[in-house]
């Protein structure tokens, strides 16, 4: 799954973001689909819950994920681009990497996968496009961050 994930990047064909932007989108949905064949769909989406919910402790123990502390709308975030990802499973006709990333990357431009609203210059912003000062929410879980369809990132 990392090499899929780094040759996105690399290409940019969906950005390089992987703090709330479109290849995280993809780097969720893509690890879902990929366990749902491997484990099956209930066991996925239960595997994914226990990450999150290790992400909750991360920051309560202010450890870093992705150079950046865990916060409750990147979570839900991951959250719903796994479920998505475990759900679009069955539109794959033969499970190969390429076929599953193909799903995932259409999921991703017909705007079903979540990501999280930032402006131009990568600054997280409310729905209302105004920047959020990120030193005011420094530490905190429950910042206000926006989550938007990934058609619309």
């Amino acid at each position: 799954m990392q090499s899929d994930v780094d040759s996105l990047k690399r290409a940019g064909t969906i950005g390089t973001d992987l703090n709330g932007g479109r290849l995280d989108a993809f780097k969720h949905a893509y690890w879902m689909i990929s366990l749902t064949d491997e484990i099956g769909k209930r066991r996925a989406l239960k595997l994914g819950k226990a990450h999150e919910k290790g992400n909750y402790l991360d920051f309560k123990k202010h450890r870093l994920e992705d150079s950046i502390l865990p916060d409750s709308v990147s979570s839900e975030m991951d959250l719903r681009n796994n479920a998505v990802g475990a759900s679009v499973f069955g539109d794959v006709e033969i499970p190969t990497p390429q076929n599953m990333q193909r799903i995932i990357l259409e999921t991703i431009a017909g705007g079903l996968l979540y990501t999280i609203k930032k402006d131009a210059q990568g600054n997280y912003v409310f729905c209302n496009g105004t920047q959020i000062d990120m030193d005011r929410w420094k530490g905190k879980w429950g910042i206000p961050k926006c989550l938007i369809s990934s058609a619309d990132h």
